[in-house]
């Protein structure tokens, strides 16, 4: 989401930074097209790997148990956290097709250093932890209700075309790991009482969440 994309208010999800670093790599980049599902890794036979996603989106998941980490629409730029000798050994797949630029991170690195760019290589960083950090990682100990009213926040701010396709227990259960059950007695609770409207368990509206449950 570019910032023209964005309603009044709304918070910009994406690195601001992402385009400008794109703009470098790319001409170093191997291009692929590729569909809806496909999955790639940031460590492939011990390489570290950057991803620019130049069309399309895709959804991020930790590796050791799957969770669904967050989503991200192009312009977008994964895998520079791997610079460093503490690999992030994630991965994300292909929500809707898209067109990746692909080349090591080895190589990214050498291109900063040619470009002078890790003023804005920083930028970009400390712009996707702080998003990690406010927007994705919870505070304190949250109840479960506290981590669903999350997670339905968050995906009331995803797409449209992502919402019609996953349906509201699914995303919450990927991004907090808890109880099918527990889920689905809160959502059903919530929207028993008007506060959420769903269609086919897939998340039409939020009218008003309850602070508490």
């Amino acid at each position: 989401m570019t910032s023209s994309d964005m309603t009044p208010g709304a918070v910009q999800r994406g690195s601001p930074y992402a385009q400008e670093l794109i703009t470098y790599l790319q001409p170093h980049a191997t291009l692929h097209d590729v569909q809806r599902g496909e999955r790639f890794d940031f460590m492939i036979n011990g390489q570290a790997m950057c991803y620019l996603i130049l069309d399309g989106g895709i959804a991020l998941y930790r590796k050791s148990n799957d969770m669904l980490l967050s989503t991200a629409n192009s312009p977008a730029l994964f895998g520079l956290a791997n610079m460093t000798d503490i690999y992030f050994d994630d991965y994300f797949t292909t929500i809707k097709p898209c067109k990746i630029g692909i080349l090591t991170t080895d190589q990214a690195q050498e291109i900063f250093k040619e470009q002078m760019l890790w003023g804005l290589v920083s930028r970009h960083l400390m712009f996707l932890y702080n998003r990690l950090y406010n927007e994705i990682m919870p505070q304190g100990t949250p109840t479960a209700y506290e981590l669903i009213r999350h997670q339905l926040l968050a995906l009331m701010k995803e797409e449209e075309s992502f919402r019609a396709r996953v349906t509201a227990e699914r995303y919450i259960r990927d991004k907090t790991q808890l109880s099918r059950s527990g889920v689905m007695r809160i959502l059903a609770d919530l929207k028993a009482g008007g506060y959420v409207e769903m269609e086919e368990g897939k998340l039409i509206k939020i009218n008003k969440l309850p602070a508490k449950y």
